[in-house]
């Protein structure tokens, strides 16, 4: 069955400036995301590539319009621009569109107009002669450079400018198919809920002590003498690995769930001193490694092929013993240290938790994932030993904030 519905982006079917003719693009695809304030639809195509359309105000069938509807649209992706001089204000004109009725199982109508707006460019790829620009209402569009496109004002595009975009877009989209069984859920329905991703980066620290300072004194009265120390100190910037996946329950927003990884190697630091002679107490740490689980959500502002995202994680980290060996300490100066196996934190475990922001590229199935967090993580524990020395205080401001920074892909399906 293929019901038809005609519509249009306020467009134009007549030349532009200049006198050249835009090259029309034929695509089927599938209704992702409609916004009736913004009168906008955005359709994913067979292949995985999207486009955004703007609809005329006289295309009443828009109204009609699912989501996860198939269609096909007819529409130009070549648009002229103009550079903007400073201060002179913007524009969103358009010109009067001729409608007429199309016969269908649906309403329709066929409308073009011209439309010439005020937008920020965003992406310039002088390459592909392709230019991606944000409109009035904060929807993004990508589209192609004219060919009689000056020179001049090809190498003045800058991304930020503001500039005048006069384009043609649908002028024609008609419905292929629905689904007759979805009533309320309709409008809610799309494709590819479940993805599958892999990130890698750095998990940036920015306060919390590994060991705060502290006095104390051994079993056998020699007196011992911490000082600051921060992770930083011991272990500069961790590596950090996420694999996960996540669910979209709605077309902007998902839940996600990642099995994280993450491992430092360390130098030796000096931790203080011990002893009447006030010894120095270089230690050479083991390599810092978690485990963890963390589960959050995801609010995307928009269904385009560059989507920036909000949300949330909040986890539980699993940490080995850390243990350090002392070097060039003498025995006689230290022999409550000298005496442990070395062990300075014991294995615990540490809520994590924290707002994240980001974005995602679309490349077709694939995704380009980028992700950065403001994360908070509980403390170490304490080690029996230190304790009965009186260092408990070593591990007072063990808990931490830290700026992970990763990167990576995911895989819809």
């Amino acid at each position: 069955m293929c019901l038809s519905i005609a519509l249009s982006a306020a467009s134009a079917g007549a030349q532009q400036p200049g006198g050249a003719l835009p090259e029309q693009v034929t695509l089927r695809g599938t209704v992702v995301s409609i916004d009736h304030t913004a009168r906008t639809v955005t359709i994913r195509g067979d292949r995985g590539n999207t486009v955004t359309l703007d609809v005329a105000k006289s295309a009443v069938p828009f109204d009609q319009l699912q989501v996860n509807d198939v269609v096909s649209v007819a529409y130009y992706d070549r648009v002229s621009l103009r550079l903007k001089p400073a201060g002179e204000p913007a524009v969103d004109r358009t010109d009067p569109p001729i409608s007429k009725p199309v016969p269908g199982a649906l309403p329709g109508a066929a409308v073009a107009s011209q439309r010439v707006t005020t937008v920020t460019i965003t992406g310039w790829d002088p390459g592909l002669r392709t230019v991606t620009f944000t409109g009035p209402a904060g929807t993004s569009y990508t589209r192609r450079l004219l060919d009689s496109t000056d020179a001049s004002v090809m190498a003045g595009i800058k991304v930020g400018d503001r500039v005048d975009v006069t384009r043609t877009e649908a002028v024609r989209l008609a419905v292929e198919s629905r689904t007759q069984a979805v009533s309320v859920a309709a409008t809610s329905d799309f494709r590819n809920r479940w993805t599958v991703s892999a990130l890698w980066g750095w998990d940036n620290g920015f306060s919390g002590n590994m060991i705060e300072e502290a006095t104390g004194v051994t079993t056998t009265g020699v007196p011992i003498n911490m000082q600051d120390v921060s992770f930083d100190d011991v272990y500069g910037t961790t590596g950090l690995f996420k694999a996960g996946a996540a669910y979209r329950t709605s077309p902007r927003s998902e839940v996600a769930m990642n099995f994280v990884y993450a491992k430092s190697s360390s130098e030796t630091v000096g931790v203080g001193t011990a002893g009447a002679g006030n010894v120095p107490l270089n230690v050479d740490f083991e390599d810092y490694s978690y485990w963890g689980i963390e589960a959050g959500q995801r609010w995307l502002f928009a269904r385009t092929r560059f989507t920036p995202f909000v949300g949330y994680m909040a986890g539980v980290n699993r940490y080995d013993d850390i243990r350090g060996v002392f070097v060039g300490v003498p025995l006689d100066a230290t022999p409550g240290l000298a005496a442990q196996d070395g062990k300075f934190f014991e294995k615990s475990w540490a809520l994590n938790m924290g707002p994240t922001g980001g974005f995602l590229i679309g490349m077709g199935p694939i995704e380009i994932l980028t992700e950065m967090q403001l994360r908070w993580t509980g403390g170490l524990s304490d080690v029996d030993w230190l304790v009965e020395e009186g260092l408990r205080d070593i591990n007072s401001e063990s808990s931490r904030w830290s700026f992970p920074v990763q990167i990576g892909a995911r895989v819809r399906f």
